[in-house]
């Protein structure tokens, strides 16, 4: 199972039933009925000092279901990363980091939260 799989899967758990959409990758997404939460796998290292071992960095997207850049919606995105940022802390492989404030797909406000977690190297 991939890092964004298990993540994936541990945030449905620790998040409340019903309230988000969490998707495991990137694909296009049609509608947003719900918040949505969004795994990107954006970085992989090898961990200094730890044979074997390797730094995958994760990037949730926390994306409103409101549409347009408006009051209403930054009211929600801000209330909606606070929910998701306790599910990530809750999570002891994670380390998380810095939840920054974008646009997503030009319409929706959304958080890019920085999350860190250590594997062992697949082998052969």
């Amino acid at each position: 199972m991939s890092i964004r799989a298990q993540l994936g899967a541990d945030l449905e758990a620790a998040l409340p039933e019903r309230k988000f959409r969490v998707v495991p990758h990137l694909g296009a997404v049609d509608r947003l009925a719900k918040p949505l939460v969004q795994l990107e796998q954006g970085t992989v290292s090898p961990s200094p000092g730890a044979s074997g071992l390797r730094n995958v960095g994760v990037r949730v997207h926390v994306v409103t279901h409101l549409d347009g850049i408006t009051e209403a919606a930054e009211d929600a995105v801000d209330a909606l990363v606070l929910e998701v940022l306790d599910a990530l802390e809750s999570l002891r492989y994670l380390i998380v980091g810095t939840a920054t404030k974008e646009v997503w797909g030009d319409t929706h406000l959304s958080y890019v939260i920085e999350t860190d977690t250590l594997t062992r190297k697949v082998q052969p």
